[in-house]
C-alpha cells in the first residue's frame, strides 16, 4: 500500500515542503506556520539552512520536473526565471515545457528520498528513480538540496504525520 493516500495528501506534504525555500524566509514566518506545535523550536541554523537552500536552487538556473505514480502526482520546479524576490517557482499537477530534467518516480521512493534514505546514483541504476534529460544535471542538484533531508524528517513531525515520519525508520 502507497505511504501517500492520494494525490492531494502528497502535495500536501512533499509539494508544500518543495515550496518553504521559494524565497527568502523569517523566524516570524516559521512561528506563524508551526509555532503552536508542541514540537516547535527554532534551531541555530535552521532558517539560514532554509534561505541557503532556495538559493542554491536559484543559482541552478535549471527547471525539474518530477512525474509520480502511486500516487498520480507532478510536481514542478522552475528556477530559470524566477520572479523578483523568489528563488523558484513550485507547480503542482503539471509539467513545464522543456525541463533540463525530468523524473519519474513513486511517492514512497520520494518519501524515503526526501528522509535522506536513498542513494540517487544506486536509484537511477536500478531503476527507481528513471531521469529525462540530463543525468549530470539531476546529480548537479543533488547537493544542493541534501541539507533538506534533515529538515523533511522535522517537517513532518511538525505537521503531524507521525505514520510518514516512521515510515522513514523502517
Amino acid at each position: 500500500m502507497p505511504i501517500f493516500r492520494d494525490d492531494v495528501h502528497f502535495y500536501r506534504v512533499i509539494g508544500e515542503f518543495m515550496n518553504i525555500a521559494t524565497r527568502e524566509r523569517t523566524w516570524e514566518e516559521l512561528r506563524a506556520w508551526w509555532g503552536h506545535h508542541p514540537a516547535y523550536y527554532e534551531q541555530g541554523n535552521e532558517l539560514e539552512q532554509i534561505n541557503r537552500i532556495g538559493e542554491q536552487i536559484r543559482r541552478s538556473r535549471a527547471a525539474f520536473v518530477f512525474y509520480l505514480t502511486d500516487p498520480e502526482a507532478v510536481i514542478s520546479i522552475d528556477a530559470r526565471r524566477p520572479t523578483p524576490g523568489e528563488h523558484y517557482e513550485v507547480l503542482f499537477g503539471r509539467g513545464l515545457d522543456q525541463p533540463d530534467v525530468a523524473i519519474v518516480t513513486t511517492g514512497d521512493v520520494a518519501h524515503q528520498f526526501w528522509g535522506g534514505n536513498i542513494s540517487v546514483p544506486l536509484a537511477l541504476i536500478t531503476g527507481k528513480m528513471r531521469v529525462k534529460g540530463s543525468k549530470a544535471k539531476a546529480l548537479q542538484l543533488l547537493p544542493r538540496i541534501v541539507p533538506a533531508f534533515p529538515l523533511y524528517r522535522r517537517y513532518l513531525e511538525l505537521i503531524d504525520e507521525p505514520a510518514l515520519l516512521r515510515a522513514l525508520q523502517t
